[in-house]
C-alpha cells in the first residue's frame, strides 16, 4: 500500500500517539521510555496546529506509520529556531519514508521562515544521522555519556541547519552550511 505524506490533523491523534510510544519503547532513538500521557499528546498536537508549527504524518491507508515536526522555541530571542523531532515505525523503515516526511516537513518550516532547524540524535543510530546529513544539517558537537539506557553510556549527537536551507530536493554534505 502506498504511503501518504501529509499535515497532521487531530484526527491522526491515536496512531501519532501509538507510533510515538512504540518507538520510546524501542528505547534506541527517542529520549523517553514511554509516550507523555495522552492528553499530552493531544495538546502537543493541537498547540502545533494552532501555532503553525510543522508537523506531518506518514499514512498507510489511515495508520500513522511515521511522523516528524518542528517546534519552534518560545522565548523571544530563540524564536526564529525549531526543534526537530521525528520517528518511523519498524515496518516502514528503510523505504524512503523518513526522508519523505523530513523533505515535507522542512518545506512548511522554510515557508513559516524559520531560520535555524536543530535536533539531538543518540550517536549510534547512523541512519538517522546520513538523513539528516542528507537534507542538509551539519554536526554541531557532541553531548558526551548524554545519555544512560540499560546502563550503557550513550553519546548525543546535536545536529543543525541555518535559513540558507538548500532548496527542496537537493543534497548537501556536512560542510555546505
Amino acid at each position: 500500500m502506498a504511503v501518504t505524506i501529509r499535515p497532521i490533523e487531530m484526527g491522526d491523534l491515536d496512531g501519532f500517539y501509538q507510533a510515538l510510544d512504540g518507538i520510546a519503547r524501542e528505547r534506541r532513538f527517542l529520549s523517553s521510555e514511554q509516550a507523555p500521557p495522552y492528553e499530552s499528546c493531544a495538546g502537543f498536537v493541537a498547540g502545533n496546529i494552532r501555532h503553525g508549527n510543522p508537523q506531518f504524518v506518514a499514512l498507510s491507508g489511515s495508520s500513522v506509520v511515521g511522523w516528524c515536526d518542528i517546534c519552534r522555541q518560545a522565548n523571544t530571542f530563540f524564536r526564529h529556531c525549531g526543534t526537530l523531532g521525528m520517528g518511523v515505525i519498524p515496518p516502514y523503515r528503510g523505504q524512503g519514508i523518513g526522508s519523505r516526511l523530513l523533505a515535507a516537513t522542512l518545506e512548511a518550516a522554510r515557508a513559516k521562515g524559520f531560520r535555524r532547524i536543530e535536533l539531538e540524535v543518540f550517536a549510534p543510530n547512523a541512519s538517522a544521522i546520513a538523513l539528516y546529513h542528507k537534507h542538509g544539517f551539519v554536526l554541531e558537537g557532541t553531548r558526551r555519556m548524554g545519555a544512560l539506557i540499560d546502563g550503557q553510556s550513550i553519546d548525543i549527537h546535536l545536529m543543525a541547519m541555518l535559513n540558507s536551507f538548500p532548496p527542496a530536493g537537493t543534497q548537501t554534505g556536512p560542510d555546505d552550511n
